[in-house]
């Protein structure tokens, strides 16, 4: 208890024993992540809103200046993307070795590109500028 001139108060840090004031601040803490909630939600809707202006402000200038909206360029690469089927590499035969079948599963057998790797001789720099 703290000692003041107009008497004994209650320690704020202490909980109450009147059950009343209890539901009344679970209620205010509620009530205040409510408010943060909604606060979350009016500035992702003022996001969408400024998305879509800007959408519109896209589209129509691209009628004017005649180049494609960025939407429109952003829309066909990802089209151009989905329609590459990954992975790529054609489907191996099963090998006979647990690890040979793992590392096929997860890529590391792939082909590196690398086709000849036979040994060439090359010919020292200045004996090429010679000729």
């Amino acid at each position: 208890m703290t000692q003041t001139p107009y008497g004994f108060l209650p320690s704020p840090a202490s909980p109450s024993s009147n059950p009343v004031e209890r539901l009344l601040a679970r209620l205010l803490g509620w009530l205040g992540w409510v408010m943060l909630a909604a606060l979350g939600l009016v500035f992702l809707a003022s996001l969408l809103v400024w998305l879509l202006v800007m959408l519109a402000f896209s589209l129509v200038s691209s009628l004017f200046t005649g180049r494609p909206a960025a939407v429109t360029l952003l829309w066909q690469r990802y089209r151009a993307m989905a329609r590459q089927h990954w992975p790529q590499s054609p489907a191996r035969p099963a090998s006979p070795t647990p690890r040979a079948d793992a590392a096929q599963a997860t890529g590391a057998a792939g082909d590196a590109g690398v086709q000849d790797v036979r040994w060439r001789d090359i010919d020292h720099p200045s004996a090429a500028s010679r000729d």
